[in-house]
């Protein structure tokens, strides 16, 4: 080790950037790469050692890290995180910086819906004019005039909010804590109120965080409000939703459909089973799936990065964290 500090980056979604991090930090530091499957002993050597590490997960796999000063979550969730096993010395912080590219992703899905350009463009490809008002087709609808339900009003959910007023629709939004911008939309409520913010609504999104309050908060009372006209995005975490509720809502036709981009299985590369469910919902022709994209854009990582940068200075320098989610306990 050249560096007087050591950081572990530990996973697959955060080795690649060693080469970044190494050209950013300099010599104060020296960086090590781990994928979760390494073995034990070097798992051990790496974390005995480690100031730092930038991860996913931390369960109670890891080795004891003594030294460890700071635990970096490259996303904003850190439901992988074990706080039961999370040294005492370690504070915990998240990234932010996914809004502008999640709310763009909801948008995109919403204004298919209404729009299916690519319905259209792929059966116009195949030289049919079916979807032509010359040839009698229906109209498409439009985003305008729609009502939307924003599951949680984060970062996400405010970004939604400014980018889908614009586009004149009705706004409700159910969220834990009270709204200080309550004023700017059709109604509001707590999360004990899910159920009746949906009822009527053209969509749901959901962008609240996965807590033991949330998870399953959207089951077969909210799907039922939302209904065979209605939509769900989930762009959140996805055990917030209950999965035999949707998916029996879904194949019943009890809800008109569905946008899933996080899921319920999250396979390693090697696992014979890539499936992103314990049911079939790739089967349903009112699914549109995706694998965990809405927030992954170039924006988001360089966003993310710098706060991660920024704490790894601030370890260097004894400064203040930032997106501090659990603070390292008095010795």
């Amino acid at each position: 080790m050249t560096g007087g500090r050591h950081i572990v980056l530990y996973g697959r979604p955060v080795i690649g950037r060693a080469g970044w991090l190494e050209q950013a930090l300099g010599p104060a530091w020296s960086i090590e790469t781990l994928d979760y499957a390494a073995p034990r002993a070097a798992r051990e050597a790496a974390f005995v050692q480690a100031d730092a590490v930038v991860c996913v997960r931390y369960d109670a796999s890891v080795p004891p890290a003594p030294r460890l000063r700071l635990v970096q979550v490259p996303g904003v969730g850190t439901d992988e995180i074990d706080l039961e096993v999370l040294p005492g010395t370690a504070t915990l912080c998240n990234v932010r910086g996914h809004g502008p590219g999640a709310a763009e992703f909801v948008i995109l899905h919403l204004l298919e819906w209404r729009q299916r350009s690519r319905d259209a463009e792929a059966s116009f490809r195949k030289g049919s004019w079916e979807a032509s008002s010359r040839f009698g087709a229906p109209p498409r609808g439009e985003l305008f005039g729609a009502t939307v339900t924003l599951i949680g009003y984060g970062e996400i959910g405010r970004a939604l909010a400014d980018r889908l007023e614009p586009f004149g629709v009705r706004l409700r939004v159910a969220n834990r804590s009270a709204l200080a911008d309550a004023a700017r939309f059709d109604r509001t409520g707590g999360l004990d109120q899910v159920a009746e913010l949906v009822d009527g609504a053209d969509f749901a999104v959901v962008c609240v965080a996965l807590t033991a309050e949330t998870r399953g908060l959207v089951g077969e009372d909210v799907l039922m409000r939302l209904g065979p006209n209605g939509v769900l995005v989930n762009i959140a975490r996805g055990p917030v939703v209950d999965e035999a509720a949707l998916y029996a809502a879904l194949r019943e036709g009890r809800l008109g459909g569905a946008v899933i981009d996080v899921w319920y299985r999250y396979p390693e590369a090697e696992d014979p089973d890539q499936s992103p469910a314990h049911h079939p919902f790739g089967t349903l022709g009112n699914v549109v799936m995706t694998p965990h994209v809405s927030g992954w854009t170039e924006g988001t990582v360089a966003r993310r990065w710098a706060d991660i940068l920024t704490n790894l200075r601030q370890l260097e320098t004894g400064g203040d964290f930032i997106n501090v989610v659990r603070r390292a306990r008095p010795a």
